[in-house]
């Protein structure tokens, strides 16, 4: 395939309009398909990278900061609530500013937090960065695949997301052995510095070689009430569930949070019915399949990232180990996400999905 052609097809699909062909350069990179696949795995490597990385360095942290065990799971619930939070409207972002754009800002945001963790010297600040670099990296994601639907052509798309998937594994997978050689050897502020050379790489890529690309009916407007509303409830959840243990299940304090949690998601549920663009719109849900597959993941992401959490310091707390030993006895957990991404994704294709997410919960 020559430069000209991946240009001619790029845009092809109906989120975002064609890219006109002459405003390419004569090098052929600009809007280049493989190109810009390698791009934006630069980039949501960052992402999936700090997933794991982080949870080998949270022991070393706690340690070097004086911090308490409930104040250490913040630095990977904060990170993952502004992450879920800000995913659900990211997409948007995308559709009515531009892929490139967004993608950009994300780097850019995502590669500052990361060193500016680095130079905390507080638990306060590591979880208020973390909690920036959740905002910043859920805009990596949605526009990352938004630039890949409107640069690849239709038959190569699921071929270019299998890749896309297959870098999101691997870098799951390698978090562990890297955050283990980094804390070990060098320091655990090490673990956020890496992230800032890769964000450099990512922005000078994206500014040479993306292509902008917008959804023709892009969202005027943003459900702000509806973001608060469910930053709230979340947060209101994830608060009780973590001081319950300090507190004591049948304390007023932990009924008081859970309460304003399921108060926070019931107005949520109200407005969303009433408001002319919803951040989620219910009738989504309507949908067995769609239902089945939201509990599902959700179930998942419990099992996996909360006994990653966990085991971590289990088993440097606990047993002693170094965290690159730790590394490597958490490589058989990360590391079957490489193989199983692809197994997965050709399993779908020949039996559909019920058969792949039965075995991958049981296995689970």
């Amino acid at each position: 395939m020559t430069s000209q052609t991946t240009i001619d097809t790029t845009g092809s699909g109906d989120k975002a309009p064609v890219a006109p062909s002459d405003k390419a350069p004569s090098d052929g990179l600009r809007g280049h398909p493989w190109f810009t696949l390698f791009t934006v795995a630069v980039g949501v490597m960052m992402v999936a990278l700090d997933g794991t990385i982080v949870a080998i360095a949270n022991p070393a942290i706690q340690k070097d900061l004086g911090a308490s065990f409930a104040d250490v799971q913040w630095i990977t619930n904060g990170y993952f609530l502004a992450l879920a939070v800000t995913l659900i409207t990211a997409g948007k972002l995308g559709d009515r500013f531009g892929h490139r754009q967004t993608f950009l800002i994300g780097v850019v945001g995502f590669a500052a937090a990361s060193g500016a963790i680095g130079f905390s010297s507080s638990i306060a600040l590591v979880v208020t960065f973390r909690v920036f670099q959740g905002l910043f990296g859920a805009l990596l994601m949605p526009a990352a695949l938004g630039l890949l639907r409107a640069t690849f052509p239709a038959e190569k798309l699921n071929m270019a997301i299998g890749i896309w998937g297959m870098v999101i594994g691997a870098s799951t997978a390698g978090g562990p052995i890297l955050g283990g050689l980094l804390v070990q050897h060098v320091s655990w502020q090490s673990v956020f510095f890496i992230n800032v050379p890769v964000g450099v790489i990512a922005l000078v890529l994206g500014l040479m070689i993306l292509l902008d690309h917008r959804a023709e009916n892009a969202p005027r407007s943003f459900d702000v009430l509806g973001i608060a509303l469910l930053s709230g409830a979340m947060f209101c959840l994830v608060w009780a569930l973590i001081k319950a243990p300090t507190w004591g299940w049948g304390d007023g304090l932990t009924w008081t949070f859970l309460g304003a949690s399921v108060l926070g998601f019931v107005l949520f549920a109200l407005w969303e019915k009433r408001v002319e663009e919803p951040l989620i719109p219910l009738g989504l849900f309507r949908s067995v399949p769609l239902s089945a597959g939201v509990v599902l993941m959700v179930l998942m992401a419990i099992a996996f990232l909360g006994g990653l959490f966990f085991v971590t310091f289990y088993l440097q707390n606990v047993h002693g180990m170094s965290p690159v030993d730790a590394g490597l006895h958490l490589l058989p957990l990360t590391g079957m996400m490489i193989v199983g991404s692809p197994l997965a994704g050709a399993l779908i294709t020949k039996t559909g999905p019920r058969i792949p997410l039965a075995g991958g919960m049981a296995l689970t």
